[in-house]
């Protein structure tokens, strides 16, 4: 796993730099509260949330990234991300649907 614990400027231009890996991404708001943590292709799915993606996350302002060597590992540890969120603030980021 390579983890970037910096937050990114959500912007198409550094989308593009985004490897063709799996991960889990965060979306984060002005002020890096986290809005939304996906996973999947990252090069594939973070675009998106952009503007003129599919689900756009209007609030988004900055993103982080983290690599993973599967699918099924990048799973795992967004399901950790997921709860670790909840368990933080009693709820689940804004543009994620509650797990069931």
């Amino acid at each position: 796993m390579i983890m970037e614990f910096t937050y990114y400027p959500y912007e198409e231009k550094n989308v593009e730099k985004v490897e063709k890996k799996w991960g889990v991404y965060k979306l984060a708001g002005r002020s890096k509260r986290i809005l939304f943590i996906g996973r999947g292709n990252l090069k594939k799915h973070l675009p998106k949330h952009l503007p003129e993606g599919d689900t756009p996350a209007d609030e988004a302002e900055f993103f982080s990234i983290e690599y993973y060597e599967s699918g099924e590992e990048s799973l795992k540890a967004w399901e950790e991300a997921m709860e670790e969120f909840y368990d933080r603030n009693s709820k689940h980021p804004k543009y994620n649907a509650p797990m069931d």
